[in-house]
């Protein structure tokens, strides 16, 4: 059934009246909400529910997501009206106008760096003081923020590789795009040149190179070493930093198969010596109504026996499940020697 008029316009309205989101159920309640329609917003997939309370604007909504980064933009700007000359935009806030990748979607602090003021935080204002040369500000819808490659060091350095590779894979896949728009099947058939992706590497690591002594410098450094634009989500690009960082083979990216019925596949991980297949299934993958969900999940129940009659071992995680499950349901699998799992497999039930 299609979402009732009214519920959309509701959705719209939300941006004006509280701003981009997410929002709690109470913030919806008291503008007028009731629970049957955040009930039917979020069946039809015009809202999302984030974690238990609390919502936010479907990704696949466009209007609402427009009118959320004006929204963004215009906020930035009235701040920056009280802010040096010299500061710049930075972080998730600097991130959210260039569209990329954040580890941490649930920052709504305003982050700025200007540099030879003291750190602070007050009021949903970040302020970082660490150096900014010229070269690493852009402006964008009228506002100074750090370019990509600044912007990116800077998500990538608090936090733990997995957290950084989500940034940094998410950088340098935007580094790459102008030249290539159609960018995930170029990389898919290989048509993406290593002297291009290493030349978009080659700028991560200049804005880490000099940030010598830095607090997070060497994960940064580690991730920009690692990066990969074949990572074709954040989810992804989480999940393969947790088997880089306990050294586990180093799979290859969205690599095409084929099942026993000679249908083709990609995979988003791929050990093909060893012929596994693991697969990380963010929330969106399935869509965002009942219907889409369960015609997503026979989907992909079909492909995966297709797979495993072709002699691939298919390793599933989702959106929510620990590194170290991960870790250890991938390890089963790699480890494992074919001869064992051919025959697990063909254990009945």
């Amino acid at each position: 059934m299609a979402a009732h008029r009214s519920t959309r316009a509701r959705v719209d309205a939300l941006h004006s009246s509280l701003g981009p989101g997410p929002w709690s159920r109470d913030e919806l309640l008291a503008t007028g909400w009731s629970p049957g329609r955040i009930a039917r917003a979020v069946e039809h997939g015009l809202l999302v529910r984030e974690r238990r309370g609390v919502y936010a604007a479907a990704p696949d909504s466009g209007r609402q997501l427009v009118l959320g980064d004006d929204l963004h933009a215009a906020r930035l700007r009235a701040t920056a009206r009280r802010l040096a000359p010299s500061a710049a935009f930075s972080h998730t806030s600097a991130a959210r106008l260039l569209g990329l990748w954040t580890p941490d979607v649930h920052d709504d602090r305003i982050h700025v760096t200007i540099p030879g003021q003291a750190e602070r935080e007050d009021a949903g204002l970040r302020v970082h003081a660490s150096a900014l040369p010229a070269s690493s500000v852009v402006v964008v819808d009228g506002v100074r923020v750090t370019d990509v490659a600044r912007t990116a060091v800077d998500l990538a350095r608090p936090g733990d590789l997995p957290h950084a590779l989500v940034a940094v894979d998410g950088a340098l896949r935007e580094l790459l795009r102008p030249a290539y728009p159609d960018l995930d099947r170029e990389l898919r058939g290989r048509r993406v040149p290593s002297a291009a992706i290493e030349q978009a590497r080659a700028r991560l690591a200049a804005v880490v190179e000099p940030m010598v002594g830095w607090p997070g410098v060497r994960t940064a450094r580690a991730a920009v070493e690692a990066a990969d634009p074949a990572s074709a989500s954040p989810f992804e690009s989480w999940s393969r930093g947790w088997i880089l960082a306990v050294r586990m083979p180093v799979p290859e990216l969205n690599l095409p198969i084929v099942g026993a019925s000679g249908a083709p596949y990609v995979g988003d991980f791929v050990w093909e010596e060893r012929r596994v297949v693991g697969e990380a299934d963010g929330v969106a993958k399935y869509g965002s109504t009942s219907a889409q969900i369960r015609a997503a999940m026979r989907a992909e129940r079909a492909r995966q026996a297709d797979l495993e009659a072709a002699g691939w071992r298919v390793v599933r995680w989702v959106a929510g499940e620990t590194g170290a499950t991960i870790i250890a349901r991938l390890g089963r699998a790699l480890y494992l020697q074919p001869a064992v799992a051919a025959r697990r497999l063909r254990r009945p039930a």
